[in-house]
């Protein structure tokens, strides 16, 4: 995995976000952390080779 970071923006109803740094906060995980889990996830599942590789 690479060191390189980015910030990735999208829009999201106000009260799911709410709702999900709460769930998010009580399962002692920050939204942050929970939606990398959620792309890795999913990258893995629908690529083939090196999900970090270019």
């Amino acid at each position: 995995m690479t060191d390189e970071k980015t910030t990735f923006n999208l829009r999201v109803d106000k009260n799911l976000v709410e709702q999900f740094k709460k769930a998010a906060k009580e399962n002692n995980r920050t939204a942050s952390q929970l939606l990398r889990d959620c792309m890795i996830d999913y990258v893995k599942k629908n690529r083939q080779g090196d999900m970090f590789g270019k």
